[in-house]
């Protein structure tokens, strides 16, 4: 029984992995007709809705410390999810955005230990380098220098870094599933009051656009952060964190599939030197695992 379950976590966790990936598509094809301050603030609204009814009968366990991480994790979602999607509004591809979001893995550890003041291990200073060999690689043009929309992925990514590690912090003795439902209702509420400042509100919303931000609300948001939650409970730390960032692959062949991107012999050498040093990262040298696991991303 045990194994069956261990086999159906892993699968959740591909799933999940599989289902991110295909999010930088539909967020593409989102932010190519709506505003990035509405794309947010729609997003995580269907998805605080479905995830409060879902733990409704919990709310009575809320208190001071779950507001100030749910408001924590939300800010830095909600800020990270909109420097993603508008660094696509930028010219940056859902692939490229796919690993150099991924670059979050690495940056995790150099950011725990500004707040923890715990050292990065040599694992994690090897991936950092080779990380930015990769991105130098994906993102470099024939002139030598990063496009505006790839240096806003990189900055969502150090965003998402900051996400995780305040998740990990406030999810110490506290239900994970309460604390996800506060970040994303704190999101969709940083994302209406961006619609107001900029005025992001659209005058039109096709079926097309409706649908894409249905799909990030319901599958990206909503029913990945479940089967993450349920997946990491019963899969190794490792190997659950492996499986998650295959989302970065995924999220290059859903844009070959379904977005028309060409990559080029570089960038795919590019994509696989960033998906080691995100391996890499998990692992230190005397093969003891590491338990950084994204919360969202796509």
């Amino acid at each position: 029984m045990r194994e069956k379950k261990t086999v159906l976590a892993s699968l959740a966790l591909l799933l999940t992995a599989a289902i991110w990936g295909s999010a930088f598509v539909f967020q593409k094809f989102a932010a190519d007709e709506l505003t990035t301050s509405f794309i947010v603030a729609a997003r995580f609204t269907i998805a605080g809705l479905i995830t409060a009814a879902a733990t409704v009968k919990k709310w009575h366990h809320i208190d001071r410390g779950y507001l100030l991480g749910g408001f924590l994790t939300g800010a830095t979602m909600a800020l990270g999810t909109g420097l993603q999607t508008a660094a696509m509004t930028l010219g940056t591809s859902p692939g490229k955005s796919a690993f150099l979001t991924s670059a979050y893995c690495v940056i995790v550890p150099f950011l725990y230990w500004l707040v923890k003041q715990e050292k990065p291990k040599k694992n994690h200073l090897l991936s950092a380098v080779i990380c930015l060999i990769g991105i130098g690689l994906i993102s470099l043009n024939g002139g030598g220098g990063l496009t505006l929309g790839d240096g806003v992925t990189l900055l969502c990514s150090v965003v998402f870094a900051a996400n995780i590690i305040a998740i990990s912090i406030f999810c110490q003795g506290r239900d994970p599933m309460l604390l996800t439902m506060l970040q994303i209702c704190v999101s969709a509420l940083c994302g209406w009051g961006s619609v107001i400042v900029t005025g992001g509100m659209p005058e039109h919303l096709s079926f097309g656009a409706a649908g894409n931000v249905l799909y990030l609300a319901v599958f990206s948001t909503a029913l990945c952060l479940s089967l993450q939650s349920i997946g990491l409970k019963y899969t190794n730390a490792t190997v659950g964190t492996i499986l998650l960032s295959l989302e970065s692959v995924f999220g290059v062949i859903f844009s070959i599939l379904l977005y028309g991107e060409q990559v080029t012999a570089r960038m795919g050498i590019g994509f696989a030197v960033v998906f080691g040093a995100v391996l890499l990262s998990q692992l230190d040298f005397s093969g003891k695992p590491e338990s950084i696991a994204r919360e969202n991303d796509g």
